[in-house]
């Protein structure tokens, strides 16, 4: 089948978000949450989200198709071999899948299945050097494929890295190797984004910019203290910490930093990683 969506290479402002697949095989509860957004221009289907098993991504990918939903299919590195990705690339593009994600992903230590053993075959560098050369018509390995396929190549970048200058290397990296679009870990300064901009200048890349609601304090300490790359200010912690209502502050605090965004000249998305408030992102934008 070939690929039908092309929504992420429109020239508009796009939003995006995710969807986590079930651990089980029931997708109807998701797919009506997807289709309630219909402001949400493509959703990206996890990979054994925060190294935690469940169902495979192509599965809910296929099913948002068949709602004439665009899914973005995210692909790590910790669960196969460079062979096994590449089958499942090809299995994916020939169901109708064109937008690839591409990420390292956990170390499974940190899942619920904490004995697997960690592939890393390729890291997300050579992965996306991977999907171009499928794109290409030639497998990893250089051998001649039967035909081709056209994936619209994602990956991620950290602008708030503590390691600022080995991240913005990589970001150059991935973006010589094929990326044309990529998701940013989530954001709450917006003028942390403008290393990335000044990188991107005259590339043919988009960039999304990542961003997370913060539903409380507590999350927002947990988000600083746990997560890297991420730093959320002391005025939104404590303007959470005083709220009577902490959907609607959340909803304010969303807007200000979702519209601060969009008026940024060379950001082209708001990437919404709503963790189960995804019923307020209709608020939020």
């Amino acid at each position: 089948m070939p690929a039908k969506f092309t929504t992420l290479n429109q020239n508009k402002f796009i939003y995006t978000s995710e969807l986590i697949p079930p651990k089980g095989i029931d997708l109807s509860k998701l797919i009506n949450t997807a289709s309630d957004l219909n402001m949400i221009d493509a959703f990206n289907i996890t990979d054994n989200h925060n190294s935690k098993m469940t169902m495979a991504p192509i599965g809910l990918a296929r099913k948002l198709i068949e709602h004439n939903i665009e899914p973005i299919y995210q692909i790590t590195c910790r669960d196969r071999n460079s062979m096994a990705i590449q089958s499942d690339l090809l299995a994916a593009y020939s169901l109708g899948i064109n937008n690839i994600l591409c990420m390292s992903g956990e170390s499974a230590k940190y899942g619920d299945h904490p004995n697997a053993k960690d592939v890393f075959d390729i890291n997300s560098e050579e992965l996306i050097e991977t999907v171009t050369k499928l794109n290409n018509g030639y497998d990893y390995a250089n051998n001649k494929l039967d035909s081709v396929t056209n994936f619209n190549i994602g990956a991620v970048v950290n602008p708030g890295s503590n390691m600022l200058e080995k991240e913005l290397i990589k970001f150059e990296n991935k973006i010589k190797n094929g990326a044309t679009f990529f998701q940013t870990q989530a954001i709450y300064n917006p003028k942390t984004l403008e290393n990335i901009i000044q990188i991107k200048k005259d590339k043919n890349i988009k960039i999304f910019a990542g961003y997370i609601p913060v539903k409380s304090a507590k999350m927002g300490n947990y988000l600083n203290n746990k997560v890297p790359g991420i730093q959320v200010p002391e005025n939104i912690i404590n303007l959470m910490k005083i709220t009577d209502d902490p959907q609607k502050t959340c909803i304010e605090i969303s807007k200000d930093i979702i519209s601060e965004i969009k008026a940024m000249k060379g950001i082209d998305g708001v990437h919404i990683m709503a963790l189960g408030w995804e019923y307020l992102i209709p608020k939020m934008i």
